[in-house]
């Protein structure tokens, strides 16, 4: 049935959408402002030396890599990019760079051999391990390997240096928000609440057990193994079994209203390797990457969250399923809240969880400020 532009139907419905846009536009317009402060922002000192990063080179690190390749980029005078699977010992006998910074990723670790060949050369080598501590049982036989530890999770720390490393250092993972970013998307790519992850068990715990309330929203779910719900049947039309590359995944974070980032859980013997069990007290590389495309970020309570973002103000954190539900309902109806804490959200990440911030960290505890 077709619409007179004068019935009450079609007035409600223009200026619905005249206000839609008006919001969009200018939600859009004021997270711009805040990415040209990044853009603007030059590096405070640079350094004169010769890097060779070994990048982890798979699909869930992509963004890592991108992020942490441009910002060497941006603080040193030579940087050379490699693979993992690359004969890195006779590039690095070639270049002789100050150093060598490996990310090393369970699945594809780089070769420890590659490490104390590099070493005996009298070349300083540096690996920044992003799957703390899940993984834990593997790079305890990977960080003595060398000069400098950089880990994610602050709990590790005491780990490597039990097993004799000298510096190790608390740093955590960033974003690049001039690769992840909010961006203006298709209709495809919007949702009321969006999460983008594996179906590690906690989280098919919690999405079974709010599977009614998902199913009556607009509601996205996209990654692996998520067959595994027992709701499934109820769900099944918000899921999107597929992996997603960063840019992709930007999209799906700036059309949602809400996006939810649940950690992967220790106890979840199937998917970890962490005997130890080590606690994991600090945030995943989601987090800053959710807040850098300007969405507001409901993240289940982490010990080192509040050290980085402040809970209430740029980001909200949940205790329970019913917690997060309620949460979800009253975000969905302040919208302009729900706006303004999104972009307090991407402020603080522009300010402070940049791999500009980290790789400049990074230098200055090797180099020295």
């Amino acid at each position: 049935m077709k619409l007179s532009r004068t019935s009450s139907a079609w007035q409600t419905g223009w200026e619905a959408g005249l206000r839609l846009g008006r919001d969009d536009g200018r939600h859009a317009g004021l997270c711009e402002s805040i990415y040209a402060s990044y853009v603007r922002a030059l590096p405070d000192r640079s350094w004169n030396i010769r890097m060779l990063y070994v990048k982890a080179d798979g699909q869930p690190y992509h963004s890592l890599d991108q992020g942490i390749e441009d910002a060497l980029r941006t603080y040193v005078r030579e940087l050379h990019v490699v693979g993992p699977e690359e004969d890195t010992v006779a590039i690095a006998e070639r270049l002789r760079p100050d150093l060598v910074l490996v990310l090393d990723a369970i699945g594809r670790s780089f070769s420890t051999t590659k490490a104390d060949a590099m070493r005996a050369q009298g070349i300083r080598t540096a690996v920044w391990l992003p799957d703390d501590p899940y993984h834990s049982d593997q790079t305890v036989n990977i960080a003595p390997h060398y000069d400098y530890v950089f880990t994610l999770e602050s709990s590790c720390v005491e780990l490597y240096r039990g097993l004799g490393c000298q510096q190790v250092h608390y740093l955590p993972l960033a974003v690049n928000p001039q690769f992840m970013r909010h961006c203006k998307v298709e209709p495809a790519y919007r949702s009321d609440i969006c999460f983008v992850g594996s179906a590690f068990w906690n989280r098919i715990a919690l999405f079974d057990e709010l599977a009614d309330f998902f199913a009556g929203h607009d509601t996205k779910i996209i990654g692996w193994w998520w067959d595994r719900l027992k709701q499934y049947d109820k769900l099944k039309h918000c899921i999107h079994g597929i992996w997603l590359s960063p840019e992709e995944t930007a999209k799906y974070y700036s059309g949602a209203k809400i996006v939810i980032n649940l950690h992967r859980s220790l106890d979840d013997a199937s998917h970890n390797s962490n005997s130890r069990q080590i606690p994991a007290n600090s945030v995943n590389p989601r987090m800053f990457e959710i807040a850098s495309c300007a969405t507001l970020q409901l993240v289940d309570e982490r010990p080192e969250l509040g050290a980085l973002y402040t809970p209430g103000t740029d980001v909200v954190p949940f205790t329970s399923a019913a917690d997060l539900k309620s949460k979800i309902e009253y975000y969905l109806t302040h919208e302009e809240e729900r706006r303004e804490m999104a972009r307090k959200g991407l402020f603080r990440t522009i300010q402070a969880h940049t791999f500009r911030n980290r790789v400049n960290r990074l230098l200055e505890l090797i180099f020295g400020s």
